[in-house]
């Protein structure tokens, strides 16, 4: 049987250190905008919006920091 600790440890060394409050991000398999509004490094876990806002606001939710991903544009 084939261990899946390398896999684990593969998947958190993907987690962005670099994400702070107010920064743009994209989330996995999405091709949205969002923008991160709080971060929980203890638990993992951010709250983001979609961005741009909506003229009515956008909804906030929780999700993993694993299922971030940096807005890094290639100049």
């Amino acid at each position: 049987m084939t261990s899946t600790k390398n896999i684990i440890e593969e998947t958190r060394k993907e987690i962005p250190k670099n994400i702070n409050q107010g920064d743009c991000v994209y989330l996995k398999n999405q091709d949205e905008l969002f923008q991160v509004l709080g971060i929980d490094n203890a638990y993992e876990k951010c709250w983001v919006r979609e961005w741009p806002l909506t003229s009515n606001g956008s909804p906030v939710f929780e999700i993993s920091i694993k299922q971030v991903s940096s807005n890094q544009i290639n100049s």
